[in-house]
């Protein structure tokens, strides 16, 4: 207790503090008869101590039940205020946070669906109408929630459930927007993906073969020198040159012995054309091969992702690549569409927390 101020014994009077509209008998400023604190004696003027102290007991004690009975019908008598309670530093930042964040989604989000809405315009009258009726809706689907919420606070039940109903309206045509933009885009972008993944793939196989095929070909003698060869080795097979029609139908064996010169030589440059070609598509395959990217598989985050969780969980959890490109695309249109119950959480953290009863 502070200083105590004596004063004349008069049980009949008490200072009560209250707190939060609630009256607390156990805070009495003065709990000895006789005596009261400083605060009391410093809010009650000299000349009303002492004209209460002339005063007879039973005016004193009327005015006592007098005050009883304005206390019980809520005039308690205040000593002092109690303080507002503070935010802190870390609930501030917080909701600059998520503000920031629901205001760069609520950015993300309109530009999206405005753009996907005006898409399906034939004219650029209808885009723009219909770019219109994107953006309200978005503008609905963020500002509904805080209206809900100060609808609530405000104890208007009727028009914050209206306004939750209404959200989850836009909500539902602001998640198709988003899903139809996710879709075409991510679908587009994974289909290209595969075309080159297909024709990279297909072209690795054509050099593959083509190499394999040229390693096969031990012929190094160019074309023009087998030609000229065989021209050197025709007069051996002159007896039968005619009768085999230039050692093209050989059926005897004197035949065969007389042209087998200039089979093998024939032979040979088959081989030689042969090597030439497969050069020259090996080179043309390799320049289209080229400037491809790396990509081996169409969708390498699905996958990869499914092959983790099979990992991960033992083989417990199969999830195919297809049901991971469904997760991401639910992720990426119901995020954004967020923005609205993000940002009531960030004004929810800017207002003072309410103090407790009893603190």
């Amino acid at each position: 207790m502070s200083e105590v101020v004596p004063l004349q014994a008069c049980p009949e009077i008490e200072v009560w503090w209250h707190h939060d509209d609630e009256r607390r008998p156990d805070a009495k400023l003065s709990a000895v008869p006789g005596t009261v604190s400083a605060a009391v004696a410093a809010a009650v003027p000299a000349a009303a101590i002492a004209t209460l102290r002339d005063r007879p007991f039973a005016s004193r004690r009327q005015d006592h039940h007098a005050a009883v009975d304005a206390r019980e019908r809520g005039a308690i008598i205040d000593s002092s205020v109690a303080p507002p309670v503070k935010r802190g530093a870390g609930r501030i930042l917080l909701a600059l946070v998520l503000g920031f964040v629901a205001v760069g989604l609520a950015v993300v989000g309109l530009t999206v669906n405005t753009r996907f809405a005006a898409s399906f315009g034939q004219t650029a009258e209808a885009a723009m109408l219909l770019a219109a009726i994107g953006l309200t809706i978005d503008l609905l689907a963020i500002a509904l929630p805080s209206a809900a919420a100060q609808f609530w606070r405000d104890r208007n039940l009727m028009a914050a459930s209206a306004a939750w109903a209404i959200w989850l309206i836009a909500l539902g045509m602001t998640l198709l927007a988003a899903i139809g933009f996710a879709a075409t885009n991510i679908g587009d972008g994974v289909a290209g993906r595969s075309r080159l993944a297909a024709e990279t793939s297909a072209l690795t196989a054509d050099v593959i073969r083509l190499r394999s095929e040229r390693a096969a070909i031990a012929e190094q003698r160019s074309v023009a020198t087998l030609a000229a060869e065989i021209q050197r080795a025709q007069p051996a097979a002159a007896a039968v040159w005619k009768q085999t029609s230039g050692c093209s139908d050989v059926t005897l064996a004197a035949s065969g012995a007389a042209c087998a010169e200039v089979l093998k030589l024939r032979q040979a440059l088959g081989a030689a054309q042969r090597r030439d070609t497969l050069d020259a598509e090996l080179r043309a395959a390799e320049a289209r091969l080229a400037p491809l990217p790396a990509i081996v598989t169409a969708d390498p985050q699905a996958t990869m992702a499914a092959d983790i969780l099979a990992w991960i969980s033992a083989g417990r959890v199969n999830l195919t690549p297809h049901d991971i490109h469904r997760l991401r695309i639910t992720g990426l249109t119901v995020i954004p569409a967020l923005a609205g119950i993000i940002f009531l959480f960030a004004t929810t953290l800017m207002r003072a927390p309410r103090r407790r009863a009893g603190t």
